[in-house]
């Protein structure tokens, strides 16, 4: 059983598939997958509590790379964010933060070993970011709203692994990335009420992961 499980990994890693990664070649694909906040908005509300611009939430995403090499992808990256982050008092006490977000950018993908059927590689991107956020503040005899929307430039670094789906050109695999962007939180806190304050140009970032599915040719 061991020798059996040694040389089906053996085969899954390091074995030549006839559908390989070859220079000229075309990727087009899809993710889904999940994203978390790493640090909170930057806007303070009364109590000086700090807003959750994006605790948890969805993103979407298509992609296209022309393999320059076996190596190296060259393309475009266009990903839609919906993130919700907020706090939960009493019933009469309330904080939510929605925000949706649209990266615009370009991107390469860079593989380790692309004549295998199981093959690792990194993407990383640089482009716009178009962030909305809704933001609602009923908090200690205050209450407010707003919407802004701003824009910024975006970047990522990730890391994944991909393996072929028979020899017909599919691929499916995994993939998490450290995302950046910044926001103009003066712009969702002007004419707030007293106690409702931002943090001006508030670096934000957000870990994801992904299930990804490509198609080449």
């Amino acid at each position: 059983m061991k020798r059996f499980i040694l040389s089906f990994a053996v085969l899954l890693f390091c074995a030549p598939v006839f559908a390989q990664l070859e220079q000229g070649q075309h990727v087009i694909g899809g993710r889904l997958g999940l994203g978390f906040q790493l640090e909170n908005s930057g806007i303070s509300y009364p109590t000086d509590n700090r807003v959750d611009w994006g605790t948890l939430g969805a993103e979407y995403s298509l992609f296209y790379y022309y393999l320059i090499t076996n190596h190296i992808g060259l393309g475009t990256d266009i990903a839609y964010g919906d993130f919700d982050g907020g706090d939960f008092f009493v019933s009469t006490d309330k904080v939510d933060d929605k925000t949706r977000f649209l990266n615009l950018m370009l991107s390469a993908k860079f593989i380790a070993n692309p004549a295998n059927a199981f093959r690792l590689y990194m993407p990383v991107g640089i482009g716009m970011t178009i962030a909305n956020q809704d933001m609602y503040v009923r908090k200690g005899g205050v209450n407010f709203a707003k919407k802004a929307t701003d824009c910024s430039l975006g970047w990522f670094v990730g890391a994944g692994f991909e393996f072929d789906i028979g020899n017909n050109g599919w691929s499916m695999g995994f993939e998490t990335r450290y995302n950046s962007f910044r926001y103009e939180t003066e712009k969702l806190v002007r004419n707030a009420p007293s106690g409702i304050t931002g943090h001006g140009n508030r670096h934000m970032s957000y870990m994801s992961l992904h299930m990804q599915v490509n198609k080449r040719f």
